[in-house]
C-alpha cells in the first residue's frame, strides 16, 4: 500500500494497515492463500522547513511493527516479512542544488534573484508548491532581505520562492537549494531544451563528478 507523503503521525499507518490486513484474511481465509511479504510503502515526512520536527524512527516502527504483529497473529496470516519504502527519507537531505544568480531585479513591490535551475532542474516547488529551504552558500552572513527567487524558462510557474527571507546576494553568487535529493535529478527533464545537469558526490570529504553535464549535443545525438 501507499497512503501519501509528507506523514509524521504513526497512527495514520495504523489505520490504513488494519484495512490493509483485513483484506489479506480475507483472501486467506477465501482462497488459502499465504502471503510471503506485507508492504506498507513509504511517506515518512521530512523535515523540509527548519526547525521542524524529525520523526523518532525507533518510537515510530516500535508502535507500528507492535500493531503489525499482533494483527497478523489475530488474522491468521503467520509470518509474513514486513517490508517499508522510506526512500525519500533516507536520502533528500542528502542532496543539494547548486545554482548561480544570474539577475537581480526589482520593481515597487518586489525584488527578484533570477538563477540557472529552474523547474526543468527540480521541479517539486513549481509542480507541488514545496518549500525548499535556500541558502545564500556564498553570502551567508550579508544582511536578510525578502525576495522571489525565480528560475530561467519561459513560465510564470518557474519559482522556487516566494517572499523568502535570503540574505542578500549579487550576480555570480551561489544559492543551496536544500533537500533536493529526493526527485530531485529523478523527475529532471530538458524542458526548454535545456541540459541535464552534471551530479558531484561528495564523500569523506573529497568531491567527485559522477554525471557529466549534458551539452546540446547530447540533446540533439540520434536526431536526423
Amino acid at each position: 500500500m501507499h497512503i501519501g507523503s509528507g506523514i509524521h503521525d504513526v497512527e495514520h499507518y495504523i489505520r490504513a494497515t488494519r484495512r490493509l490486513l483485513d483484506v489479506a484474511g480475507h483472501i486467506r481465509r477465501e482462497t488459502g492463500v499465504t502471503f510471503d511479504f506485507v508492504d506498507l510503502g513509504g511517506g515518512i515526512g521530512v523535515p523540509y522547513k527548519p526547525g521542524e520536527p524529525q520523526v523518532d524512527l525507533d518510537a515510530f516502527f516500535g508502535r507500528l511493527i507492535s500493531f503489525v504483529k499482533e494483527r497478523l497473529t489475530e488474522k491468521g496470516l503467520g509470518a509474513p516479512e514486513l517490508w517499508f519504502e522510506p526512500g525519500r527519507f533516507l536520502v533528500a537531505e542528502s542532496g543539494v542544488l547548486l545554482t548561480r544568480v544570474t539577475t537581480l531585479k526589482h520593481n515597487p513591490e518586489r525584488k527578484f534573484v533570477g538563477v540557472d535551475a529552474g523547474f526543468n532542474t527540480l521541479v517539486r516547488p513549481a509542480m507541488y508548491g514545496s518549500y525548499h529551504h535556500i541558502l545564500a552558500a556564498s553570502a551567508m552572513n550579508a544582511p536578510e532581505e525578502v525576495v522571489d527567487i525565480y528560475g530561467p524558462l519561459c513560465e510564470s510557474g518557474d519559482l522556487f520562492a516566494r517572499d523568502r527571507g535570503l540574505p542578500q546576494v549579487s550576480e555570480g553568487a551561489l544559492l543551496a537549494i536544500m533537500n533536493a535529493e529526493a526527485y530531485g535529478f529523478s523527475m529532471a527533464s530538458r524542458y526548454n531544451s535545456r541540459p541535464l545537469p552534471a551530479e558531484v558526490m561528495v564523500r569523506d570529504g573529497e568531491a567527485r563528478l559522477i554525471r557529466e553535464r549534458e551539452t546540446l549535443g547530447d540533446l540533439l545525438r540520434g536526431q536526423s
